[in-house]
């Protein structure tokens, strides 16, 4: 299949994450992490693991907020590009539901992206 630019479109990926540091947050050891609103278990035990790991998988912080009140909850939105040869065959919000509450974040993003670059080839 030979690709033009008229066949070609730009398309985002967006995570939206909640997380809690464990205690002050001063050895940034994740405590919960929630992505897309669902709460997942990480691979990875702080903070700088995870971004990196999102980083390498092209995502980049697009903003970040801290709410400061009893524990500290840390907001970021991430995106990412991802060029396309025709639009989205389904629908974003059917395949988060079917991400599992507390699945392991590893997988459901493999499994989320995986699945969903399918539709993007």
């Amino acid at each position: 299949m030979t690709t033009t630019i008229a066949s070609t479109r730009k398309a985002y990926q967006f995570l939206q994450i909640r997380v809690q540091l464990l205690g002050r947050g001063m050895t940034n050891e994740i405590m919960n992490l929630y992505v897309n609103g669902k709460r997942l278990k990480p691979k990875v035990e702080t903070m700088h693991e995870f971004m990196n790991y999102l980083g390498f998988q092209g995502f980049r912080i697009v903003t970040a907020e801290l709410e400061t009140e009893g524990v500290y909850t840390h907001f970021y939105t991430m995106q990412r590009e991802v060029v396309t040869q025709r639009p989205p065959g389904g629908d974003i919000f059917d395949e988060l539901t079917q991400a599992k509450e507390g699945a392991d974040f590893g997988d459901s993003l493999k499994n989320f992206f995986e699945g969903g670059l399918d539709r993007f080839a």
